[in-house]
């Protein structure tokens, strides 16, 4: 299959209807290319929470680095001395290494999705035709997209991952959400621990999102202490419902829903999706992951994901004459990277777990 350029016009069809306007009959890659990309942006969850760092391949290339800063202290300015002269204060500057050690964020990943459409000057003609083939293209971009990060986000926090014995950096970083070991539910004293690690961490509630795995999620609305059914989508009055929608807040924590968790099974190394993601999130010495995974909390500079430049959500078309039909093929050349430690301080991720059996 030889695909036209996405600078290229080709053309959209064989015989047309002298009564379709000429421009119609050809294939127009910024008005596809456009309206995939919004449907793909629309449906990303983990990518979304991600920092784009496309920016820095603007101009090209394939790799970003970026520094891996150490947490700086203050000291005091004047010691004993007096304050008239500068000579014996304890002004001080720490020396770091000549190369300083960064993260480094590949793209690396190329996808596609493809469909042939028998007459793309009728679809064309038609915003609401035109959109059941975007909206498509764009979900299936997506969803491949926030499959990635998610399992990127699971290999981060996880482990002896993928059944070997390979820990993630920020493994054994975890918050209890309930006390009931394979439960789903969450409890008062859950949301205590979540405040806990956060505060530890020398963090801020609003700078992390939990992102919860349906059953959890709908968990919250059977109680009464973080659902008010009067207030979820819109309440403007004194009492701020804990849980507002699918992208409300818990004890001032934005939450958010995602369907397409990752992970690797028990005591298996193949990827797969699963509503019910399992894992290991509290020993290092377990080889079969079995431990229920809830969901992630994740700091806002936790993910950094970057996108080639042009390659978003590129379209590409050509004629196939055998089939009297267009071909297109919509794809996404991208990287992602997870940053942080086990470290207080510098913690990014935690697993949202219930109690080991």
């Amino acid at each position: 299959m030889a695909l036209a350029g996405t600078n290229n016009i080709t053309a959209a069809g064989g015989l047309q209807d002298s009564g379709v306007e000429a421009s119609l009959q050809n294939f127009i890659p910024e008005i596809w290319g456009a309206s995939i990309m919004d449907y793909m942006t629309k449906n990303l969850v983990f990518a979304n929470l991600a920092t784009d760092q496309s920016g820095l391949v603007a101009n090209g290339g394939d790799r970003v680095h970026m520094p891996k800063h150490t947490e700086l202290t203050a000291s005091d300015t004047y010691g004993t001395a007096t304050v008239e002269t500068l000579i014996d204060t304890n002004l001080a500057f720490a020396k770091t290494s000549a190369i300083e050690d960064s993260y480094t964020l590949d793209i690396n990943q190329a996808i596609h999705s493809a469909i042939a459409i028998t007459d793309v000057a009728n679809v064309q003609t038609s915003y609401d035709v035109m959109n059941l083939y975007t909206s498509k293209l764009g979900y299936a971009l997506a969803k491949k997209i926030d499959a990635y990060v998610g399992i990127k986000l699971f290999e981060e926090v996880a482990y002896n991952y993928a059944n070997g014995t390979d820990d993630g950096d920020q493994a054994g970083n975890t918050v209890e959400i309930n006390g009931t070991h394979d439960a789903y539910t969450i409890t008062t004293a859950g949301v205590s621990n979540m405040i806990e690690a956060i505060h530890t961490n020398d963090s801020n509630l609003e700078d992390w999102t939990l992102v919860l795995v349906p059953k959890c999620y709908a968990a919250l609305f059977q109680l009464g202490d973080f659902a008010r059914y009067d207030g979820v989508g819109t309440s403007f009055g004194t009492e701020v419902p804990f849980v507002s929608g699918y992208a409300g807040k818990l004890a001032g924590v934005n939450v958010v829903v995602n369907n397409n968790f990752q992970h690797y099974g028990a005591g298996s190394a193949t990827q797969v999706a699963s509503s019910t993601p399992v894992g290991n999130w509290t020993s290092n010495s377990i080889s079969d992951e079995s431990e229920k995974l809830l969901g992630f909390l994740v700091h806002k500079d936790a993910m950094h994901i970057a996108y080639a430049r042009g390659m978003k959500a590129r379209v590409q078309s050509d004629y196939h004459l055998e089939s009297l039909s267009t071909r297109f093929v919509a794809d996404s050349v991208y990287g992602c990277l997870v940053t942080g430690s086990s470290t207080d301080g510098n913690k990014k991720v935690f697993a949202v777990i219930n109690p080991v059996s």
